[in-house]
């Protein structure tokens, strides 16, 4: 990280990136341009009383799972909100390893994909994920038609 660094004018020394995780009871992980969106609901969520943050995943490989193991640690539920699929696999590539990470927890962790073929991703539709996960409904696509899937 510190070469790239120094070569190319960005830090990647921290693997995760934290937003309102210390009191957080629901954890959303997340990459890449969703976040911008995830940390607004988290905000309008905030205001409401509900206790929500992100984990910030900056960089997949090497998959940091010692820092999202230890940064979910006291979190009741976890989200994992995926813009892509792996096929063969029940889920996107990011949920499967954050559930590999936290692998012996009984934190559940609950996958979410979304946004395929360029679909919008909205506040309203992480605050919806946030619900189905705090109601114990996860792994599943969001924002497709059942019938099509």
């Amino acid at each position: 990280g510190k070469e790239f660094g120094t070569l190319f004018g960005r830090d990647y020394s921290a693997l995760v990136e934290e937003y309102l995780l210390d009191d957080a009871e629901t954890a959303i992980i997340a990459m890449g341009s969703i976040c911008g969106t995830v940390k607004d609901a988290i905000d309008e969520m905030r205001a409401e009383g509900k206790k929500v943050g992100l984990l910030r995943i900056r960089v997949f490989r090497p998959f940091p799972s010692q820092e999202i193991a230890k940064a979910l640690a006291h979190v009741k539920r976890v989200a994992v909100l995926d813009k892509n699929i792996s096929l063969g696999a029940m889920g996107g590539a990011t949920a499967i390893e954050v559930r590999d990470a936290m692998y012996g927890s009984t934190i559940p962790v609950r996958g979410y994909v979304l946004g395929l073929g360029g679909r919008d991703i909205r506040k309203k539709d992480i605050k919806e994920i946030v619900s189905l996960c705090e109601n114990g409904d996860g792994d599943r696509f969001y924002g497709l038609r059942k019938e099509l899937i």
